[in-house]
């Protein structure tokens, strides 16, 4: 996708996060790539359907704080020589600051 054609301005996520499946009490370890108020991206060495609903836990790269959202897959790659995937997922709310 375009970056000069996205509706909310992206901020590099360089950081570790953490995810879990909604409903589930595992979670996941990872290290973003991007975030907007819209949806963030991340890598992940799993696999998710589009549509697969996520809890996001991860510090803000601007303010520092510790925010949790829910969001949604909407798409997802495989990299390339890797067993790992880049992610994309819309937030389904607006993120809580916790």
């Amino acid at each position: 996708m375009d970056e000069n054609r996205r509706d909310f301005p992206r901020f590099e996520l360089s950081g570790p996060l953490r995810y879990q499946r909604k409903g589930s009490q595992i979670f996941g370890n990872s290290m973003g790539k991007d975030i907007s108020s819209s949806g963030i991206g991340f890598a992940s060495d799993e696999f998710f359907p589009v549509s697969t609903q996520l809890v996001f836990e991860v510090q803000h790269p601007k303010s520092f704080d510790f925010i949790k959202a829910v969001g949604e897959v909407v798409w997802i790659t495989s990299k390339r020589y890797s067993e790992k995937y880049e992610v994309g997922a819309r937030f389904l709310g607006p993120p809580v600051t916790a």
